[in-house]
């Protein structure tokens, strides 16, 4: 549903011959559901590196057909989880020597300098040991430095672009073959979609580098006992046709709605999915219910994520014209309403509100993941827990707040089982950050909160 802030998606290619950088630029169109604030590519030409980037959407950062012919280069998607949404925060980010390009956070980012972005914190690093060190060495050292979630890009202006993935795996990334050209993407869907083929999902800890269509070099530098890929990959924010470490994010959304019909049924006339990544889940609760499914609510073709807007005000604006309602669908009925999460809660209450009006007579909410309790800081934004609707409260107290007749969620137990992996990071459920080093959570909630 419309709620959660994260995410960004990168995007990389390198070509033997050369190529349009175009097909960059379709790369970060099918990559938009991650991030919406800005979009931005870089690429490599005559020892120099030249970005192009701006606010907005990929087709209104890129609304004149770039005609430009590279070989190797990047492109960014982003929504803010650290800094604010401005041009100079926007990704890539650096200079004509290097730029980065990266999903997650840099959970101690802070505690390097007065860095305004965990972003600029990345090019400083690289920036500065990259000429004294070899390439290998500066990753293997920021990688023992830095804590958190990094799916990176880093391209240098010698062609060279480096792909990082943590050592716990928090976000996807994936290499993949079109043609004559190699591509890291954030989820394997695009490469797909694109007519590429898939090589292998980048392993935890893995670094690989590519120049010119060829890949010069690829271990896994930082082995780690445990990963913890980041459960709203599945639950929310990846499309339904990727697939995460060899895992269907479709079938796992398909799971959950089964298992919600058995371990928390409602008794309703039909079932109505929140558009688009509860759709799935909704299929599963109606199928397993045998509760007919109605698409009775339409989303507006001009809507956007309003979890991955940058304010509250942005996120009010946008849900008053996010949803309408098939009256007739609803009217007389029960409805169970489906939805794959709930955040602050302001889209749930706004449609329960819609039913209603609609004719619904009763509305019962089943979320297709477990409450929302606490802080992320691996690269989602709902870093303070008052802007949690489940913090502190029950489900029945969320029924109330939300104007709904019942409201229950999936355990923690129940969404490992549907996704089928058990390393998953679940920190916002249960307050567990699976982080090397210790931190106070008041300092990094006043650090990341917005």
């Amino acid at each position: 549903m419309v709620k959660l802030h994260e995410n960004c998606g990168i995007f990389a290619i390198s070509s033997r011959y050369p190529i349009n950088i175009q097909l960059v630029v379709e790369g970060l169109k099918l990559l938009q559901h991650r991030g919406q604030e800005s979009a931005g590519i870089s690429y490599s030409e005559r020892e120099k590196v030249y970005t192009i980037k701006g606010l907005g959407l990929v087709e209104e950062v890129f609304r004149d057909k770039l005609e430009k012919i590279i070989r190797n280069g990047i492109g960014h998607v982003r929504y803010s989880t650290t800094g604010s949404s401005s041009i100079d925060e926007a990704q890539p980010l650096g200079d004509s020597d290097i730029v980065v390009a990266f999903n997650g956070t840099i959970s101690n980012y802070y505690k390097f300098g007065s860095f305004k972005t965990d972003t600029e914190y990345i090019y400083s690093f690289f920036k500065k040991r990259i000429v004294k060190d070899s390439i290998i060495e500066t990753v293997k050292n920021f990688m023992e430095n830095s804590d958190g979630a990094y799916s990176a890009l880093i391209l240098m202006s010698d062609g060279k672009i480096i792909g990082m993935r943590d050592p716990l795996g928090f976000h996807p990334l994936v290499l993949g073959k079109l043609n004559d050209s190699l591509i890291l993407s954030s989820e394997d869907s695009i490469i797909r979609q694109l007519g590429g083929k898939i090589i292998k999902h980048v392993k935890p800890g893995e670094v690989i580098i590519l120049k010119d269509g060829r890949i010069i070099y690829d271990e896994v530098l930082a082995n780690s006992t445990l990963s913890a890929t980041c459960s709203f990959e599945y639950i929310y924010f990846a499309r339904s046709d990727t697939n995460i470490d060899g895992y269907s994010v479709y079938f796992a959304r398909y799971r959950i709605g089964e298992i919600l019909a058995e371990k928390h049924p409602a008794d309703g006339d039909i079932v109505i999915p929140v558009p688009d990544s509860s759709r799935p889940v909704a299929l599963g609760f109606s199928r397993r219910s045998k509760i007919p499914l109605e698409e009775a609510l339409v989303k507006t073709l001009s809507s956007i994520r309003s979890f991955i807007m940058p304010s509250q005000d942005k996120r009010k604006e946008v849900l008053e014209e996010k949803f309408g309602v098939v009256e007739e669908a609803v009217r007389g009925k029960k409805v169970i309403l489906i939805d794959d999460s709930i955040v602050r809660g302001n889209t749930m209450r706004r449609i329960v509100s819609i039913l209603r009006n609609a004719g619904a007579t009763e509305v019962h909410i089943r979320v297709g993941s477990p409450m929302i309790k606490y802080p992320c800081y691996m690269g989602i934004d709902f870093p303070k827990r008052d802007e949690l609707v489940a913090y502190n409260r029950t489900e029945r107290e969320i029924s109330k707040e939300l104007l709904a007749d019942s409201v229950e969620y999936l355990t923690v137990d129940e969404l490992i089982q549907a996704i089928g992996r058990k390393d998953l990071c679940v920190a916002c459920f249960t307050g567990n950050y699976p982080l090397k080093f210790k931190y106070d959570i008041s300092e990094l909630e006043k650090i990341f909160g917005k």
